[in-house]
Protein backbone atom coordinates (compact mmCIF):
# COMPACT_ATOMS: atom_id res chain seq x y z
CA UNK A 1 0.00 0.00 0.00
CA UNK A 2 1.00 3.88 -0.41
CA UNK A 3 2.94 5.63 1.61
CA UNK A 4 1.74 9.10 0.36
CA UNK A 5 -0.96 10.22 -1.21
CA UNK A 6 -0.02 12.91 -4.02
CA UNK A 7 -2.46 15.71 -4.22
CA UNK A 8 -2.19 18.25 -7.28
CA UNK A 9 -4.39 21.31 -6.76
CA UNK A 10 -4.43 25.11 -8.56
CA UNK A 11 -2.04 26.20 -5.81
CA UNK A 12 0.66 23.04 -6.25
CA UNK A 13 1.43 19.90 -5.67
CA UNK A 14 1.02 18.43 -2.25
CA UNK A 15 2.52 15.36 -0.80
CA UNK A 16 0.35 13.58 2.43
CA UNK A 17 1.82 10.86 4.11
CA UNK A 18 -0.73 8.25 5.15
CA UNK A 19 -0.82 6.88 8.72
CA UNK A 20 0.06 3.26 8.99
CA UNK A 21 -3.25 2.52 10.57
CA UNK A 22 -4.51 3.62 7.44
CA UNK A 23 -2.30 1.59 4.59
CA UNK A 24 -3.56 -1.71 6.19
CA UNK A 25 -7.05 -0.13 5.26
CA UNK A 26 -7.10 0.65 2.12
CA UNK A 27 -8.23 -2.29 0.24
CA UNK A 28 -6.72 -0.66 -2.87
CA UNK A 29 -4.62 2.41 -3.41
CA UNK A 30 -6.74 5.61 -4.77
CA UNK A 31 -6.24 5.95 -8.78
CA UNK A 32 -5.74 8.69 -10.73
CA UNK A 33 -8.70 11.89 -10.76
CA UNK A 34 -10.44 9.51 -7.95
CA UNK A 35 -12.39 11.95 -5.22
CA UNK A 36 -10.58 11.66 -1.92
CA UNK A 37 -11.77 13.16 2.04
CA UNK A 38 -8.68 13.41 4.17
CA UNK A 39 -8.20 14.40 7.57
CA UNK A 40 -4.90 15.27 9.11
CA UNK A 41 -2.55 17.91 10.35
CA UNK A 42 0.04 19.96 8.75
CA UNK A 43 3.72 20.77 10.76
CA UNK A 44 5.91 23.11 9.99
CA UNK A 45 9.94 21.45 9.22
CA UNK A 46 13.06 22.90 8.55
CA UNK A 47 12.17 26.36 10.33
CA UNK A 48 9.02 26.72 8.89
CA UNK A 49 10.04 26.85 4.95
CA UNK A 50 8.80 23.22 4.84
CA UNK A 51 4.83 22.16 5.49
CA UNK A 52 4.74 18.16 6.20
CA UNK A 53 0.85 17.05 5.61
CA UNK A 54 -0.15 13.58 7.67
CA UNK A 55 -3.51 12.24 7.09
CA UNK A 56 -5.09 10.48 9.95
CA UNK A 57 -8.44 9.92 8.09
CA UNK A 58 -8.97 9.24 4.22
CA UNK A 59 -12.01 8.42 2.61
CA UNK A 60 -12.67 7.50 -0.64
CA UNK A 61 -15.88 10.13 -1.89
CA UNK A 62 -16.24 8.96 -5.66
CA UNK A 63 -13.96 7.14 -8.31
CA UNK A 64 -12.68 8.33 -10.84
CA UNK A 65 -15.19 8.01 -14.15
CA UNK A 66 -13.37 6.52 -17.15
CA UNK A 67 -12.72 9.02 -19.66
CA UNK A 68 -16.07 8.50 -22.61
CA UNK A 69 -14.71 6.63 -25.43
CA UNK A 70 -14.70 8.93 -28.68
CA UNK A 71 -15.97 7.93 -31.45
CA UNK A 72 -13.43 7.49 -33.95
CA UNK A 73 -15.93 8.13 -36.93
CA UNK A 74 -16.10 11.96 -35.47
CA UNK A 75 -13.80 14.28 -37.34
CA UNK A 76 -13.17 18.09 -37.21
CA UNK A 77 -12.78 19.44 -41.01
CA UNK A 78 -10.67 22.83 -40.69
CA UNK A 79 -11.66 24.92 -43.83
CA UNK A 80 -9.03 27.86 -44.62
CA UNK A 81 -12.32 31.00 -44.76
CA UNK A 82 -8.83 34.04 -46.45
CA UNK A 83 -9.97 35.57 -49.93
CA UNK A 84 -7.44 33.79 -51.76
CA UNK A 85 -9.06 30.15 -50.61
CA UNK A 86 -12.63 31.24 -50.93
CA UNK A 87 -11.74 32.30 -54.60
CA UNK A 88 -10.63 28.96 -55.18
CA UNK A 89 -13.80 27.38 -53.41
CA UNK A 90 -13.38 26.96 -49.84
CA UNK A 91 -17.10 28.25 -49.56
CA UNK A 92 -18.44 26.05 -51.90
CA UNK A 93 -16.56 23.32 -50.30
CA UNK A 94 -17.91 24.35 -47.16
CA UNK A 95 -22.01 24.10 -48.45
CA UNK A 96 -21.05 20.64 -50.17
CA UNK A 97 -20.02 18.86 -46.60
CA UNK A 98 -22.64 20.67 -44.87
CA UNK A 99 -24.83 19.04 -47.45
CA UNK A 100 -23.66 15.69 -46.68
CA UNK A 101 -24.10 15.41 -43.17
CA UNK A 102 -20.90 13.78 -42.64
CA UNK A 103 -20.15 12.75 -38.80
CA UNK A 104 -17.96 16.07 -38.93
CA UNK A 105 -17.77 19.58 -37.23
CA UNK A 106 -16.47 22.27 -39.58
CA UNK A 107 -14.44 24.82 -38.29
CA UNK A 108 -13.84 27.79 -40.24
CA UNK A 109 -9.68 28.91 -39.92
CA UNK A 110 -7.50 31.78 -40.67
CA UNK A 111 -4.81 31.24 -43.82
CA UNK A 112 -2.83 28.02 -43.27
CA UNK A 113 0.02 29.41 -45.82
CA UNK A 114 -1.28 27.57 -48.63
CA UNK A 115 -2.99 30.39 -50.65
CA UNK A 116 -2.04 29.34 -54.09
CA UNK A 117 -3.00 25.90 -53.66
CA UNK A 118 -6.18 26.56 -52.14
CA UNK A 119 -9.00 25.53 -50.44
CA UNK A 120 -6.45 24.41 -47.66
CA UNK A 121 -8.22 21.93 -44.91
CA UNK A 122 -6.77 20.15 -42.37
CA UNK A 123 -8.66 17.09 -40.93
CA UNK A 124 -8.63 16.37 -36.85
CA UNK A 125 -7.70 14.16 -35.17
CA UNK A 126 -5.84 12.19 -38.59
CA UNK A 127 -3.70 15.92 -38.38
CA UNK A 128 -4.12 15.49 -42.64
CA UNK A 129 -3.02 18.47 -44.75
CA UNK A 130 -5.26 18.91 -47.95
CA UNK A 131 -4.58 21.39 -50.65
CA UNK A 132 -6.61 21.97 -53.40
CA UNK A 133 -9.36 19.99 -51.11
CA UNK A 134 -12.44 18.68 -52.50
CA UNK A 135 -15.53 16.53 -50.65
CA UNK A 136 -15.06 13.28 -52.20
CA UNK A 137 -11.38 13.51 -50.53
CA UNK A 138 -12.67 14.84 -47.02
CA UNK A 139 -15.71 11.68 -47.43
CA UNK A 140 -13.00 9.09 -48.23
CA UNK A 141 -10.62 10.06 -45.46
CA UNK A 142 -13.49 10.49 -42.80
CA UNK A 143 -15.28 7.61 -43.54
CA UNK A 144 -12.22 5.12 -44.37
CA UNK A 145 -11.48 2.75 -41.20
CA UNK A 146 -7.99 3.05 -41.25
CA UNK A 147 -7.69 6.74 -41.16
Amino acid sequence: MPKVVILKTATGTVWIKLEKSLRRELAQPPKVGDRLRLEGTISDKYDGWVKQYKASHLELVATAQPPAAKSSQFCKVLICQKSACCRRGAKELWQELEAQQLPIALKATGCMGECKRGPAVVILPHKKRLTRANAQQIRELVCSPEA
